[in-house]
């Protein structure tokens, strides 16, 4: 697991925080510098993301980001 897995769990308990973190990383390359607010936000987009996509997809992208 990643250093964000904690807080993406938190933020999205329902989510595979491997997934959450992926979709966020689609936008962000580097995650170490974005303020909580972002992280929340893009937290919620992500996790509409994994809702709409089948679970394979999440998991494809969450492997080729090496989650």
């Amino acid at each position: 697991m990643s250093a964000y897995a904690e807080i993406f769990r938190k933020l999205q308990p329902k989510c595979d925080p491997r997934h959450v973190e992926a979709y966020v990383r689609l936008e962000y390359a580097t995650l170490g510098s974005l303020p909580i607010e972002t992280l929340r936000r893009e937290a919620k987009i992500a996790a509409d993301c994994i809702n709409a996509v089948p679970l394979a997809e999440s998991e494809s992208l969450a492997v080729s980001f090496g989650l």
